[in-house]
C-alpha cells in the first residue's frame, strides 16, 4: 500500500486545494468517490509527461459522451498537478490519474499521485503472462471509473493469481480480443502486427504505438484476433502509459510464438523509448 497525495481544482474558482496525503491506491481511491471520467498517465525526467494534451482530451471525449459539455481549464490544471507532485524527489517518477465526477453539475477534478509502479525488469526480458475474460466497455471510447468498479473482484482475484500474469484481456462474445483492463492489446501474425479497430479505448500509448509501426514500415492490420487463433501467433504485446510496450508470452494456457519475447516487439519497444525519450514535456 502506497501513500497518495491528493488535490482537487475546483472549475468554478479555479483554485487547486490540497486534501492531503491517503494510504491506498489510485484505484482504492477512486472506488470511493462518484463515477466519473478519468485518465492515468505516468511522469517522466521528473515533471514530464508525454502527449499530456491527449488526456485532456480524453477527459472531454468521455464527459461529452456521456452528456457534459466541459472545456477544462488547461493551463490551471497543469498547475495542480505540478502542485501535487511537487513533493517527491526531483527525478522520481510518478503515476497521476485525472478525476471528474459526473454528478449533476460537474464540480472540479481530482488530482491524485502515487509512486509509480512498473513490470519487473524481467518481465520485458522474458515476458508476461495475460489472462482472458468475456468482458467488454459499455462506451468503448469513454473512460469511465464505472469500469474500475465493475471490474474491481477481477482485478484482485486475477491479477494476483501469478506473479508473471500481469493482464486480462476482454474478449467479446464473438470470441475477439479486444483489449486489456488497462492496456492495448497487440499481436503479431505473420509478419503483421494487428490490433483491433473498433470497440477499445484508443489510448494514448496505442496511438503513439501505431504511428510508430507505420513509419518503420510494418504492416498493420487492424482487426481483432480471435480467441481460437493464439496458437498461431508468432507474438503478442501490451501497450499503457505506465508499461509502455510490454511483451506477452503466455495468454491463458497457450504459448504464443516460441514461448520469448519476438523480434518485432522488441523493435517496437526500442523504438517506443526512443520515441518517448524525443516527445515528453514538461507539464
Amino acid at each position: 500500500m502506497a501513500t497518495v497525495s491528493r488535490w482537487f481544482l475546483d472549475f468554478c474558482t479555479l483554485k487547486p486545494q490540497g486534501l492531503g496525503s491517503r494510504e491506498g491506491t489510485l484505484d482504492s481511491l477512486t472506488l470511493e468517490l462518484p463515477a466519473g471520467a478519468y485518465t492515468t498517465f505516468r511522469t517522466f525526467k521528473g515533471n514530464c509527461a508525454l502527449h499530456l494534451e491527449a488526456h485532456f482530451q480524453r477527459l472531454e471525449e468521455t464527459l461529452r459522451l456521456s452528456g457534459y459539455h466541459v472545456i477544462l481549464p488547461r493551463s490551471e490544471l497543469r498547475a495542480t498537478i505540478r502542485l501535487a507532485i511537487a513533493n517527491k524527489a526531483p527525478m522520481e517518477d510518478v503515476r497521476v490519474r485525472l478525476l471528474i465526477p459526473m454528478l449533476d453539475k460537474v464540480p472540479g477534478c481530482y488530482v491524485f499521485v502515487e509512486p509509480l509502479s512498473v513490470p519487473a525488469a524481467w518481465l520485458y526480458q522474458e515476458g508476461a503472462w495475460a489472462v482472458t475474460r468475456v468482458l467488454s466497455r459499455e462506451q468503448p471510447q469513454a473512460k469511465s471509473s464505472r469500469f474500475i468498479y465493475q471490474t474491481a473482484d477481477m482485478r484482485e482475484r486475477d491479477l494476483k493469481a501469478h506473479p508473471r500474469v500481469n493482464e486480462i484481456l476482454m474478449v467479446n462474445p464473438e470470441g475477439e480480443i479486444l483489449e486489456g483492463l488497462s492496456s492495448n492489446f497487440f499481436a503479431v501474425q505473420e509478419g503483421h502486427i494487428l490490433t483491433a479497430g473498433h470497440g477499445v479505448l484508443q489510448g494514448v500509448t496505442r496511438s503513439l504505438v501505431i504511428e510508430i509501426a507505420q513509419r518503420a514500415g510494418y504492416p498493420l492490420l487492424f482487426r481483432a484476433i480471435k480467441i481460437d487463433e493464439l496458437s498461431g501467433l508468432e507474438e503478442a504485446f501490451i501497450t499503457s502509459s505506465s508499461r509502455g510496450v510490454l511483451p506477452l508470452v503466455r495468454i491463458d494456457e497457450i504459448t504464443i510464438g516460441n514461448g520469448s519475447p519476438g523480434v518485432i516487439t522488441r523493435s517496437i519497444a526500442c523504438l517506443y523509448a526512443l520515441r518517448v525519450e524525443q516527445m515528453v514535456e514538461p507539464i
